[in-house]
C-alpha cells in the first residue's frame, strides 16, 4: 500500500477537484502555523497523538477542515472529512463505509480488539464473514496495525475507511455498554435482584442521564446500562423501547419511524435486573411480577437547553419473564406547531375553526399510533392562555404539561372518565380534553359539557372521520344530540417522509397509478419522488414522519342528514361535495408534492 504523506494527499485532492491549486498553495504556506495552533489548542498534544512534522494524514485533514475550505467549481460546498476519505479510499483501493450503529453487533465490536488498542488506532470491527474480519479504520495507511490485528485474532482483515467521529462515538457507546452488561452479569448471575414495595403515589420519577464518561467511572453497572438504553434511544429518534425476555437471552428493540429494529441481544441473567431498575424508576412495584403494571419516568438529557423527555412504562408477564415497553414522549414531537404536522391550507383553515369555536364536540380519530395524541397536545398548547382553564382526562396521562390541569383515570378507585367528567363541570373549565369516549355515559357527559358552553376535544377509534358519527350512534347517543353539538371530526394517519438526503425523482405511468386508485389520467406519466437509501436514513429511503388528514366539518345539510339517521355513504357524498378531502386524496397530494411515496400512501390508506 502506498504511504500517503501530506504532499501526496494535497496532490490527490487537487486531482479529484476537491481542492484548487490556489487552495493547495495556501495550505502548504500555512500548514506549519496551523500545526502549531493545534499543538497550543490541545495543550501540547493532539486528541489522538502528538503533532509531528512533517505532518501525517490525520494532522493534515484536521488542518484542511479547520481552514473551512470549499470545493472549487460553479457549485462550491464545504469540504468534509467524508469527501476526503472517499477520495483517499478510491486512490488506495479501500472502500469507504458510513457506520450505522443499528446494524453493528456489539459482541463483534467488543470481542476481537481491546478497547485501548481500538481507541488508540481508531479501529472498529464491523463483522466476520467467511473467516474475514471487516474493520473500519480512520487511518488509510496503518498496514502494520492491521497485520498486528491479523496475528492476534488469527483472522484475515479487510479494511474499510470511516470518519473519526463515527468510530470514536461507536467505540465509546459499545465498550461502555458492554462493560456495564458484563459487570452486571457477573454481579447478578442467575439470581434476581432484591425487591421491595415502593411508593407509587407520585406521577413521575425524574432521572438525569449522565454522559458515557460519567457512567463508565461508576460501579453501578445496571444504572449505567439502563441510562445507555435511554440515551441511545433518544439519539436514534426512537418512539418506543421493547425489552423482551427470550429463552436464553434478552432482546432490546427500538421502534424508529414506525419500524422495529433489534438493537442488542443481552445475557438472560441481566434481564431481571434491568427490568427491576426501570420499574423502580417508574415507581412501580418491583416485587410484583405476575400482573401488568404501568408507570412513567421523566428524564433529563444532560443538556440545559434540551427539554425533558417522559417515558411511559408498561410491563406484562410473558412466557420467559416480564416484557417491558417504554413509550418515549418527546415534547419536541408531542408539542409541535400545527403548521408542521402536514395540514393542507384548506384543512388547516377548517381546523382553526374547530379550535376557535366557543363550544361543541371535536373528535380526532384513527388507530393506535396514528398521531392523535400529538395533534391534541399541539392543539391544546396553541389555544392555552392564562385566560383559559384547560382540563384533560386521560388514561394514562401521556405528557405532563404545566399549562393544563391533567387528571389520570384510575378505575381501581372508581376514577373513571364519566365520574371525572361529572365533577369537571363544577371546576369552571373552558376547554376539556377527554382521552377517549368509550361508553354511553362518557359520551353523554361530553354532550352535556358541549351543550353548556364548553369546547370538548376527544378521540374515537374509527377508520375515517365520517364513521365518528356512526360510532356515537352505536354507543347510544341520540342523532339530534350529535347533530346539535358536534363541530366536526378529524381522521389521521402517519406516513414516512422521504429522506431529503437521498431523494431522487422518477417518472411512472399514469395508467399504473390510476389502477391503484389515484386520481390521474391514464395517458400521462407523472414525476414522483423516492429515497434511494443513505446512511442518514439507514438505507430505508425514509426519515421522519408526517400526517395525512381527513377533516369532516359539520354543515347545516349534514346536521339534517344526521338527525334523520342517514347512513355513512350519504354523509360521505355530501361531505365530499362540500369540499372534504379524503385520507387517500390527502396522501396523494403529499405523494405529488414529493413528501412521501406511493407505497406509503397505499400502506396507510388501504382500509380507510
Amino acid at each position: 500500500m502506498t504511504y500517503l504523506n501530506s504532499n501526496a494527499l494535497l496532490e490527490l485532492l487537487v486531482q479529484v477537484r476537491l481542492l484548487s491549486p490556489a487552495q493547495q498553495r495556501f495550505i502548504l504556506e500555512n500548514r506549519d502555523k496551523q500545526a502549531q495552533h493545534l499543538i497550543r489548542q490541545f495543550g501540547g498534544r493532539r486528541r489522538d497523538d502528538t503533532v509531528k512534522l512533517p505532518l501525517g494524514f490525520p494532522d493534515l485533514v484536521d488542518i484542511i477542515l479547520s481552514l473551512g475550505m470549499q470545493t472549487p467549481g460553479p457549485k462550491p460546498e464545504p469540504l468534509t472529512e467524508e469527501m476526503i476519505l472517499k477520495a483517499v479510499g478510491r486512490e488506495l483501493g479501500i472502500p469507504f463505509t458510513n457506520l450505522d450503529p443499528l446494524k453493528l453487533d456489539m459482541e463483534v465490536v467488543t470481542k476481537y480488539i481491546s478497547k485501548t488498542f481500538a481507541i488508540r488506532h481508531l479501529l472498529l470491527p464491523l463483522a466476520v464473514k467467511d473467516g474475514v474480519l471487516q474493520v473500519a479504520s480512520y487511518f488509510p495507511d496503518n498496514q502494520q496495525v492491521l497485520e498486528d490485528v491479523e496475528r492476534v485474532t488469527q483472522l484475515k482483515v479487510e479494511q474499510f475507511l470511516a470518519t473519526k467521529q463515527d468510530i470514536k462515538q461507536i467505540l465509546a457507546e459499545f465498550f461502555g455498554f458492554q462493560h456495564s452488561i458484563s459487570a452486571a452479569e457477573s454481579q447478578f448471575g442467575a439470581a434476581d435482584s432484591g425487591a421491595s414495595s415502593v411508593d407509587i403515589g407520585n406521577l413521575e420519577q425524574y432521572v438525569r442521564l449522565s454522559t458515557t464518561q460519567e457512567l463508565s467511572s461508576t460501579d453501578q453497572h445496571i444504572k449505567a446500562a439502563v441510562n445507555h438504553l435511554f440515551r441511545y434511544a433518544l439519539e436514534q429518534r426512537a418512539s418506543d423501547i421493547h425489552i423482551e425476555p427470550k429463552r436464553d437471552a434478552c432482546t432490546v428493540r427500538y421502534r424508529i419511524d414506525g419500524v422495529l429494529h433489534t438493537i442488542h441481544t443481552l445475557p438472560k441473567a441481566v434481564h431481571s435486573a434491568i427490568t427491576s431498575r426501570i420499574k423502580s424508576l417508574a415507581r412501580m412495584d418491583i416485587a410484583e411480577k405476575r400482573r401488568p403494571q404501568d408507570g412513567r419516568i421523566k428524564i433529563g438529557r444532560g443538556d440545559d437547553n434540551a427539554l425533558d423527555v417522559e417515558l411511559r412504562v408498561s410491563t406484562v408477564p410473558v412466557a420467559f419473564g416480564e416484557k417491558t415497553v417504554l413509550r418515549i414522549l418527546n415534547p419536541e414531537i408531542m408539542f409541535q406547531n400545527l403548521d408542521g404536522l402536514g395540514f393542507s391550507r384548506r384543512d388547516r383553515a377548517v381546523y382553526n375553526g374547530f379550535m376557535s369555536a366557543p363550544n361543541g364536540l371535536v373528535f380526532v380519530t384513527g388507530p393506535t399510533g396514528s398521531g392523535k395524541s400529538t395533534t391534541l397536545y399541539s392543539t391544546l398548547k396553541q389555544v392555552a392562555t392564562p385566560e383559559k382553564n384547560i382540563v384533560t382526562v386521560e388514561d394514562p396521562v401521556e405528557m405532563v404539561y404545566e399549562e393544563f390541569n391533567q387528571i389520570a383515570v384510575q378505575p381501581q378507585i372508581e376514577v373513571t372518565f364519566s365520574n371525572i367528567l361529572r365533577n369537571i363541570l363544577r371546576q369552571d373549565p373552558d376547554i376539556i380534553m377527554i382521552g377517549e369516549i368509550r361508553d354511553l355515559e362518557t359520551a353523554s357527559y361530553a354532550v352535556q359539557a358541549a351543550l353548556t358552553g364548553h369546547l370538548v376535544f376527544s378521540t374515537l377509534h374509527t377508520n375515517d372521520a365520517i364513521s365518528s358519527v356512526l360510532r356515537l350512534e352505536d354507543l347510544g347517543l341520540e342523532p339530534f344530540l350529535i347533530a346539535s353539538t358536534m363541530r366536526g371530526a378529524l381522521a389521521q394517519r402517519l406516513v414516512r417522509r422521504i429522506c431529503p438526503h437521498c431523494l431522487e425523482r422518477y417518472r411512472v405511468s399514469g395508467e399504473s397509478l390510476a389502477r391503484l386508485g389515484f386520481p390521474v389520467s391514464g395517458r400521462d406519466s407523472v414525476e414522483l419522488a423516492r429515497g434511494k437509501g443513505c446512511p442518514q436514513c439507514r438505507n430505508t429511503g425514509y426519515l421522519g414522519r408526517l400526517g395525512i388528514f381527513e377533516i369532516f366539518p359539520m354543515s347545516a345539510q349534514l346536521k339534517k342528514l344526521i338527525a334523520t339517521r342517514a347512513n355513512d355513504n350519504e354523509l360521505r357524498q355530501i361531505a365530499i361535495r362540500e369540499g372534504m378531502t379524503t385520507l387517500r386524496e390527502d396522501a396523494w397530494r403529499k405523494v405529488r408534492a414529493g413528501l412521501t411515496t406511493v407505497e406509503e400512501a397505499l400502506r396507510v390508506t388501504s382500509e380507510a
